[in-house]
């Protein structure tokens, strides 16, 4: 587990202050939840479409994934831009139904799974 993020990790552009606040695991990254937000603004303005996230706890040199997920799916007929912003607004909601007394106690962090237009046609 390393808290510094190599440039390959995001996207072109990505801010570079979100890239190096970022928590990094097994090549994938993770945000406090309100960086995550901020992420996923990012990531949507710019064509991402984030389709799903998942909390973490670091604990011993490790994560424990906590069983919070949240998943979007493309709908049939979406255009890309349609899911990318409809996909923004359920990750953001979903993050504002976080019960604050969990956020504040526990040391967790928001893992974004996000792809652009060109890599979910490969999935």
């Amino acid at each position: 587990m390393s808290q510094s993020a190599s440039p390959e990790l995001f996207p072109s552009g990505f801010p570079s202050q979100l890239a190096s606040a970022a928590l990094v695991h097994s090549n994938e990254v993770a945000w406090r939840p309100s960086l995550a937000a901020a992420s996923v603004e990012w990531l949507g303005a710019h064509g991402y479409a984030v389709l799903g996230t998942e909390l973490w706890l670091p604990k011993h040199g490790s994560i424990q994934s906590l069983p919070y997920f949240q998943r979007v799916d493309r709908r049939e007929g979406e255009t890309w831009d349609a899911l990318v912003a409809r996909a923004a607004t359920e990750t953001l909601a979903y993050f504002r139904e976080f019960p604050r007394s969990f956020v504040q106690e526990a040391d967790v962090y928001v893992h974004l799974n996000w792809v652009s237009e060109a890599d979910f046609e490969t999935l």
